[in-house]
């Protein structure tokens, strides 16, 4: 920014100086941001810009035009972050986001839960595998219970089978006692 002194002018430093009133987060936005500036007049290098000026100018005078450059250009950097700051407000604003946090009724430092780092995978893999083994457990006991209910099904139908096998038995039995009876009675004629 730009400061009056008895009419005359006067261009900022380059680093943006820090107002007082400022929060802790203010000037440590500050900071980041002039280091930012600072890296990128850095990537500014000057080989690329020396060999972009024409072939007769002085080396030494190109050294000094780069150097010019490199702090004209911090200096519009820094005015423009400068200007970016007041034209959102971030002052203000951190400063009342300060000012809740400092007014919360829980402390800041409080961590929300968050799932175990080891064993989530594994936990939620044997959830899924809980959940799969219900399911083949409900079809294996459905069948199991079908299963029962044939087995005593053809129980009854073997029981059946069997009472009409001595129903037959004894009808034999019967038929061959009266057989050999009038096989007898033929024999004593």
């Amino acid at each position: 920014s730009k400061e009056e002194k008895g009419g005359e002018t006067v261009k900022a430093p380059s680093s943006v100086p820090v107002v007082q009133s400022e929060c802790l987060e203010m000037t440590q936005l500050r900071n980041y941001l002039d280091m930012t500036v600072d890296v990128l007049v850095s990537k500014l290098e000057k080989n690329q810009f020396l060999e972009a000026i024409p072939a007769g100018v002085d080396k030494q005078f190109a050294t000094s035009l780069h150097n010019r450059f490199c702090s004209v250009m911090r200096t519009k950097m820094c005015k423009i972050v400068e200007e970016r700051l007041n034209e959102y407000s971030l002052g203000e604003k951190l400063n009342e986001l300060n000012e809740i946090t400092k007014n919360t009724p829980y402390p800041v430092s409080h961590k929300a839960w968050r799932p175990p780092r080891n064993e989530t995978v594994e936990s939620c893999v044997q959830a899924h595998d809980f959940k799969v083994l219900n399911e083949h457990k409900a079809k294996l006991t459905e069948l199991l219970e079908s299963v029962k209910s044939e087995n005593e099904d053809l129980l009854k139908e073997l029981q059946e089978v069997q009472r009409r096998m001595q129903e037959n038995q004894a009808v034999l039995t019967n038929m061959n006692t009266g057989y050999e009876n009038i096989i007898h009675a033929f024999d004593q004629v």
